[in-house]
């Protein structure tokens, strides 16, 4: 399996970001620059906007300017995945749409693997507060990125973290995980995320019934990222669920929303999921695990519109 340069490996990161800028709901675009959970994002999106009309048609946008301080570590898969070349990007990235008349800045630690067809698509996508956010990833001999090796001095298996992480943030089922040595981060996540719940359905008008859902990924995707630190990096996924029913004569409009086409309509009900992507820190030793990165993004919608009656 050829190996890629740091430099070769920045290149690569800098075109899929280019490519996953596209602004296109056609499935075999998506397909040629996303794969994996960012695509399965990407394609549930597109056709909710297939579904309910594209409330504002997508417009032109130019080239994103990849800042040249983009970092990137190109390693290899393990386990199932083995075989497979990954890629490791940090980096920030502006666009702006034709016309606007101001640009938008995002730091981004995102994930690439190669395709069987040779080619580099983006898999995961999460924002960071600074580039640096991350511990640096430890590279080998081969200046390779080391992927794998032993966990058993790790501050938590990476093996059950991300699935132990949702379960703690979100209090499912009363879970009091303290054990883990989760980072004061981690902590006000589940603070925040415990009291949003109590708050949600005021904020939903008080619908007739509502219920929420959180379904981990309980195994990290793709390798598992060794840090200089003698730590460790993994991507965790999670599908959030809300189902809502307004009840008899009652209706929500939405002012803004993730899902093309839903806004400025009234709903009787609906469901809508949001898919979470999370890079967890795992320290070594006795270290607490912390938050480097992570995101929300809008993935499937199934609406009710109000009739009136």
């Amino acid at each position: 399996m050829k190996t890629l340069t740091a430099d070769e490996a920045r290149r690569v990161a800098g075109d899929v970001d280019k490519r996953a800028e596209q602004t296109s709901q056609d499935p075999e675009v998506i397909k040629s620059y996303a794969e994996g959970p960012w695509l399965d994002q990407l394609l549930a999106a597109a056709e909710s906007g297939r579904k309910y009309g594209t409330s504002t048609p997508p417009g032109p946008t130019n080239s994103p300017e990849v800042a040249p301080a983009v970092h990137a570590w190109a390693g290899a898969g393990t386990g199932a995945g083995a075989g497979e070349r990954w890629i490791l990007a940090a980096g920030e990235v502006s666009s702006h749409t034709v016309g606007a008349s101001q640009k938008s800045a995002e730091l981004r630690w995102s994930l690439h693997r190669e395709g069987k067809d040779g080619t580099w698509r983006a898999a995961f996508r999460s924002f960071a507060p600074t580039v640096g956010a991350l511990p640096t990833p430890a590279v080998g001999p081969d200046g390779q990125a080391v992927t794998g090796g032993d966990t058993s001095k790790l501050a938590a298996d990476p093996a059950e973290v991300c699935g132990r992480y949702y379960d703690y943030r979100t209090g499912k089922d009363g879970t009091d995980d303290s054990d883990t040595g989760w980072g004061a981060d981690v902590d006000a996540a589940r603070a925040k995320s415990i009291e949003g719940l109590k708050e949600l359905p005021e904020r939903l008008n008080n619908p007739k019934s509502l219920t929420t859902q959180v379904e981990p990924t309980r195994t990290p995707y793709g390798p598992l990222w060794r840090t200089t630190d003698g730590g460790a990096l993994v991507a965790c996924l999670a599908v959030n669920t809300a189902v809502v029913d307004m009840g008899p004569g009652r209706y929500q409009t939405f002012i803004s929303s993730g899902w093309s086409g839903t806004t400025g309509i009234r709903w009787s009900g609906y469901t809508q999921t949001q898919l979470s992507m999370t890079m967890l820190k795992i320290p070594a030793g006795q270290g607490e695990v912390s938050i480097g990165a992570e995101a929300s993004w809008p993935y499937a919608f199934d609406g009710t519109r109000y009739n009136g009656s």
